[in-house]
């Protein structure tokens, strides 16, 4: 037979057991929203970082189109900029 201190002692185990079945079902479901959250994060990441037609991705490789046809246009304008200014200096000197 139980007495009635040893009764008290396991309803209080039995409750401290319950507590911590509580504790464990609020941290699970805590961590189960943190996880959709960061699912939800990386999802966002990928898309804004691979996404072929507005990402990250598709713009730096428009942006490295954009450098390599700049870069053309850069050495013929220069060029002509330079050759302008060689006949300056040149119109320059032969004038006086």
């Amino acid at each position: 037979m139980v007495n009635q201190k040893e009764r008290q002692h396991l309803e209080l185990v039995d409750y401290k057991i319950d507590e911590i079945k509580q504790d464990i079902t609020d941290l699970k479901q805590a961590m189960d929203k943190a996880h959709e959250k960061t699912d939800e994060n990386l999802r966002f990441i990928k898309e804004n970082l691979f996404n072929p037609s507005e990402g990250l991705w598709a713009e730096t490789k428009k942006n490295t189109e954009f450098r390599k046809t700049s870069q053309k246009w850069r050495g013929i304008i220069g060029s002509g900029f330079i050759a302008l200014m060689i006949k300056q200096v040149y119109d320059l000197f032969t004038r006086s």
